[in-house]
């Protein structure tokens, strides 16, 4: 029987609540079903995918037939050089496209920064005419 002058007891400080952790990985991380010799990534990297992909939809089979078909291709007509060179030329096209593309936004946000202190002066000037129609 509990003794009546003693103190209630207190209540327990409430766990320290954790966000739930993620569900394990039906592959655990070192199943050698989950990395593939065409990546040496970490294990922490490891790809599930064989194509290396480290997330997103992996290729479907025919897509990775093709891509596969079409880099033997590629292989087979052209040097180390030739290809070195078209990756240049690829990688220079797409930054001059980059590069434009930034120009236009430069752009377009100096317009829109006029845009914002030509507004600045209008309500500037609304609050001046209208401060002299309550007071005159």
């Amino acid at each position: 029987m509990a003794n009546p002058n003693s103190a209630p007891p207190t209540p327990r400080s409430a766990p320290i609540s954790r966000s739930p952790s993620p569900p394990p990985s039906p592959l655990p991380l070192t199943s050698p079903l989950r990395t593939h010799p065409k990546r040496n990534l970490p294990i922490s990297l490891a790809s599930t995918y064989p194509h290396g992909h480290l997330g997103g939809h992996p290729r479907t089979p025919s897509q990775q037939r093709n891509f596969e078909a079409r880099k033997a291709e590629i292989l087979a007509t052209m040097t180390a050089e030739q290809i070195e060179k078209r990756y240049v030329e690829v990688t220079e096209k797409v930054k001059a496209v980059l590069a434009e593309e930034e120009r236009r936004r430069q752009d377009v946000e100096g317009k829109m920064e006029k845009l914002r202190k030509e507004r600045e002066v209008e309500r500037r000037v609304y609050e001046k005419v209208k401060g002299k129609r309550e007071g005159g």
